[in-house]
């Protein structure tokens, strides 16, 4: 089955050429049948100009860099890249190292069982391995409980914002038309579909590096946008149970 992985950047000129590197050198291994598709999320450095020579001088025929001038955020580029892509498994993955490889390796172990829709790390499993700050953890367990909250989760999601998923191409387009979210709250708003439709999602452990970069998602201004993208999502939710009980009481 054919992998195509949708890495969102924004500002990462200085890590993207390592993150190709060791996609491209495992998957060419493990999964040789894949498309890793960049989206530069505005043009502010040389981040395209950067990976396109590379591409180029390497001859790497999997590799694809699509792009536009304004910034618009996390979500919006992963849309922009799902639409792209021409896979039967579709996913996204953050543009910097930080997630360590075999994340990905339990990931496409899992995605290739027939009735799972949808992988999704969790730093909660038993068998991760990640080392947080009491900041983070604070931020990464008040999210998940806002999200259950408020949305509906799949029962089994216990971590939203692991930066990696993966699912079956039926799974995207079903839900692709339904996602607005333009930036960090895309993962919420994913789950959100996913627990609607009800499809098996299968959670994993998830690695990461002990040296990390910042996390874009974790300054105040972003969760402040995250928590209001969040509302509207449930806001949806309510409008369409109302619909729904509309259409069967008329």
């Amino acid at each position: 089955m054919k992998l195509s992985l949708v890495i969102p950047t924004y500002k990462k000129q200085r890590e993207v050429l390592d993150q190709l590197e060791r996609l491209y050198g495992y998957l060419s291994r493990k999964n040789p049948d894949f498309e890793l598709i960049f989206i530069i999320d505005g043009y502010v450095d040389n981040t395209k100009d950067i990976l396109n020579k590379y591409i180029q001088e390497n001859s790497l025929v999997n590799a694809k860099v699509f792009g536009y001038t304004k910034n618009k955020g996390k979500g919006y580029a992963i849309r922009y890249g799902m639409k792209k892509a021409t896979g039967d498994i579709i996913g996204f993955i953050d543009a910097d190292t930080d997630i360590q490889i075999r994340t990905l390796g339990y990931a496409l172990n899992e995605i290739y069982i027939p009735d799972v829709m949808a992988v999704i790390p969790s730093k909660l499993h038993k068998d991760s391995n990640v080392e947080m700050t009491l900041k983070r953890k604070l931020f990464s367990y008040g999210l998940t409980m806002i999200n259950r909250t408020l949305l509906n989760l799949p029962k089994s999601i216990d971590d939203v914002g692991c930066g990696l998923k993966l699912f079956k191409r039926e799974l995207v387009k079903r839900m692709l038309p339904n996602l607005k979210v333009n930036r960090f709250a895309i993962d919420s708003e994913i789950l959100n579909e996913i627990g609607r439709v009800g499809y098996r999602v299968s959670v994993i452990p998830f690695f990461l590096n002990k040296n990390r970069s910042d996390s874009t998602s974790a300054n105040i201004r972003e969760v402040s946008r995250m928590l209001k993208d969040i509302f509207m999502i449930s806001k949806s939710n309510s409008n369409l149970l109302v619909s729904k009980l509309i259409k069967i009481y008329r």
